[in-house]
């Protein structure tokens, strides 16, 4: 079993196997929740429209963000 230690900042560090298994990279997404007396961690699964971000490299860039602004001015 791996273990972690809690840092002075409250940071933990995944460790690499555990990473590397999971597919875990830089900028992932992770959902933390307590399950009674359990801290669960879970890689969160993207949008469609981050997936095409990175298929479709910098043709898609910024587009999750401009959905957004779109859709807010359709509220007004």
């Amino acid at each position: 079993m791996a273990t972690a230690r809690l840092s002075s900042k409250s940071q933990i560090v995944i460790p690499a196997a555990i990473r590397r298994r999971l597919g875990l990279a830089p900028g992932d997404l992770l959902e933390i929740r307590q399950e009674g007396d359990r801290i669960v961690v879970q890689k969160v699964r993207g949008s469609a429209l981050d997936a095409l971000e990175r298929l479709g490299g910098p043709v898609w860039r910024g587009s999750a963000e401009a959905l957004e602004r779109a859709r807010d001015e359709w509220d007004r």
